[in-house]
């Protein structure tokens, strides 16, 4: 159902991340803490993301279920 991304793309989304990091931080630290927050969230995603799936739903497949 959800396509695994290549090896290729996954490094360039992490380098895109870097990227957008690096040129950013000047001005993330002038911005207002909520767009701050949603940039952040927004580059960790992008770095987090394998495949096609949903990143919340990957990491619920993989959390430990409570008792």
């Amino acid at each position: 159902m959800y396509t695994q991304f290549s090896v290729m793309n996954i490094i360039s989304r992490r380098i895109y991340t870097v990227l957008l990091g690096f040129v950013c931080f000047p001005v993330l630290l002038f911005i207002p803490i909520n767009k701050r927050t949603r940039l952040t969230s927004y580059m960790y995603r992008c770095w987090s993301q394998t495949s096609t799936k949903p990143l919340w739903l990957s990491r619920l497949e993989h959390s430990i279920p409570r008792r």
